[in-house]
């Protein structure tokens, strides 16, 4: 993006830029999943699904903005200088080259080029193989130059993203009807809170918090140099994603109501399926590209968010290096499968995402109180952590821990996973008593300094 482009431009392309990072895979078939299986309950799901699908994402973002001199690990140093700094590298490796990005690469290799070779075979490794070095390779290229990634993703590779999305959603709503089916027994009961958890488990919230490293960055280097301008530039930029990813869920979730009672057990073979019979013989043409640029993109912001990250607390580490670094670990790690990494990120995540809806329900409520809040992150995050602890040892699924899930179903909201939510609220109260009681709830000269990405 050239320096001299307008605040407009600016915007609009890095709010597009940031839906492309959000959207991934799982982005692109949850929602068909969705419609295909919510029967007549699909509208309260898709809300509830939005809600913190999209909702909290923006507002991750709009929390990430507050960030200011003397946070080298933004709003998470917040809860603590040892807490923030590993909740900071936990969240960069597991959204990052440990799990997220070699996962991107092996389902788009699963969505695209599975289909077309035949099953069992041993040459299957060897393609894999192929794929996924052309496929780093590429998020390699792009994410060298990391003061262009924000412009290359929204000024090229998101606007094509979109319109290969919107050519395969409309043809197939115009041309499908939609079919009526029972709910299946996930969503038949309490669709809304059902809808709430498939939101929850895509993780944007916490790659808010990744992402932001490249945002802020991007919205710095065109004039956004002040807390205020940052501020209202992120959140309009975030509003541009949000608005983008809640038209694109929607209508995926449309085209699951027109593959709905076909058989299907999983969301892309549904869309797999509605791109071949909406456009014919170049729907799985369609199909393949609208996967690949998902996973391209989200691969691209995640290894450059990471890589600057990492830089700041490896700064001998040339930005190049540590691209390289990141793709050649995620390259084995999609190469020699994920199963078991999986077994580990899950309990992990377990972990996190309370941590990070903690730090963004108090940063948003802090940008609106004088002074600066300390125990209201503190109590919060942390008895947030303290309770979640049980949850993420029973998915670790290991016999020794499954006595865990009948004294977390006692607590309220334990049924959803979400025991961690009353707590954590409970404290986070009792540390704005505390930071009230204590004089912090003052102007101070913190809250004019200028951010840290301003440097």
């Amino acid at each position: 993006m050239p320096k001299t482009q307008s605040k407009l431009v600016t915007i609009i392309v890095t709010g597009l830029a940031l839906f492309s990072m959000y959207f991934g895979a799982g982005n692109l078939i949850f929602p068909v999943m969705i419609g295909m299986t919510g029967g007549n309950n699909t509208a309260l799901i898709i809300t509830g699904f939005l809600m913190t699908g999209v909702a909290l994402p923006v507002l991750g973002m709009i929390a990430a903005s507050t960030q200011e001199r003397g946070e080298p690990d933004g709003i998470a140093s917040r809860i603590g200088r040892i807490p923030g700094l590993a909740f900071t590298v936990a969240i960069f490796l597991s959204t990052g080259m440990l799990y997220a990005i070699p996962r991107v690469a092996t389902v788009s290799y699963e969505m695209t080029v599975v289909p077309h070779i035949a099953d069992g075979t041993e040459s299957d490794s060897l393609h894999l193989l192929v794929y996924s070095i052309v496929f780093f390779a590429a998020v390699g290229a792009i994410a060298l130059n990391p003061g262009k990634i924000v412009a290359h993703l929204g000024t090229y590779l998101t606007p094509t993203l979109l319109v290969v999305l919107a050519v395969l959603i409309i043809t197939v709503v115009v041309t499908m009807d939609p079919v009526s089916v029972e709910p299946s027994p996930d969503y038949a009961s309490n669709p809304l809170p059902t809808g709430l958890l498939e939101g929850y488990y895509t993780m944007d919230a916490i790659a808010s918090l990744v992402f932001s490293v490249i945002i802020l960055r991007s919205l710095t280097r065109h004039g956004f140099s002040t807390r205020r301008k940052l501020i209202l530039g992120s959140t309009l930029s975030a509003f541009v994603a949000g608005i983008g990813l809640c038209l694109i869920y929607l209508g995926l979730a449309a085209v699951g109501t027109r593959v709905a009672g076909h058989g299907f057990t999983d969301g892309a073979a549904g869309l797999a399926y509605a791109a071949e019979a909406g456009l014919g013989p170049i729907g799985q043409t369609v199909f393949s590209a609208v996967t690949i640029l998902a996973c391209l993109t989200t691969a691209v912001g995640l290894i450059g968010s990471s890589s600057q990250y990492f830089r700041k607390l490896f700064p001998k580490i040339s930005h190049k290096a540590m691209v390289a670094v990141q793709c050649l670990v995620a390259l084995a790690l999609a190469n020699l499968g994920l199963e078991k990494i999986l077994e580990i990120v899950t309990p992990i995540n377990q972990l996190l995402y309370p941590i990070a809806i903690c730090l963004i329900a108090v940063a948003l409520l802090d940008i609106f109180l004088p002074g600066k809040l300390y125990w209201t992150y503190r109590l919060s995050a942390w008895t947030a952590i303290i309770v979640a602890i049980p949850e993420a040892l029973w998915a670790t699924n290991l016999e020794t821990f499954v006595f865990l899930r009948e004294y977390i179903d006692m607590i309220p909201l334990g049924e959803v996973n979400m025991a961690w939510a009353i707590p954590a609220l409970v404290a986070g109260a009792v540390g704005l008593i505390a930071d009230f009681s204590q004089g912090r709830l003052r102007p101070s000269k913190t809250q004019a300094q200028v951010p840290a990405w301003a440097d």
